[in-house]
């Protein structure tokens, strides 16, 4: 069952983006001249994920000012902070804002380059991957704030 939610929010039909098209080096020097003092990750292969709440639990998402989507990182190829490291696959927490090719969580903004996806993804379906994100690291993904108790 988990294996089957993971494949589908992974390779199941998403509405294709794109976002920024410069190089590497140029966002980053982009970044640290526009967003000077705010941390960034530069990411690549990512996907915004909408999830499909109960009308309580989006409720809440929208109390704290925000939005039911995270952002999944396949790849990320630099981090202000460096942390997480760069390159590995991990899960934001929920959006504060989006526009263009700048998403930004609650404590972090990503700048999405290159081609990436939008889909709507159940909150099991967004624990499986977080969980199997997991496997084997020791470590937490970056938190999602996924308190919620599993939809019946």
């Amino acid at each position: 069952m988990q294996a089957d939610l993971i494949e589908d929010v992974l390779y199941g039909p998403a509405q294709m983006l794109g976002g920024s098209q410069l190089e590497d080096g140029e966002l980053i020097q982009l970044a640290r001249e526009e967003f000077e003092g705010q941390p960034f990750c530069i990411v690549r292969n990512w996907m915004l994920l909408d999830l499909l709440l109960s009308e309580a639990q989006e409720r809440e998402v929208r109390t704290w000012g925000l939005q039911p989507t995270v952002l999944f990182i396949s790849k990320a190829v630099f981090d202000s902070e460096a942390c997480p490291p760069t390159g590995d696959g991990y899960i934001t927490g929920y959006q504060k804002d989006f526009y263009g090719c700048f998403f930004e969580s609650k404590d972090k903004l990503y700048i999405l380059a290159g081609r990436g996806a939008r889909k709507h993804v159940s909150l099991p379906a967004l624990q499986a991957l977080n969980a199997y994100g997991n496997v084997g690291s020791g470590t937490q993904l970056s938190p999602c704030d996924l308190r919620f108790a599993p939809m019946s």
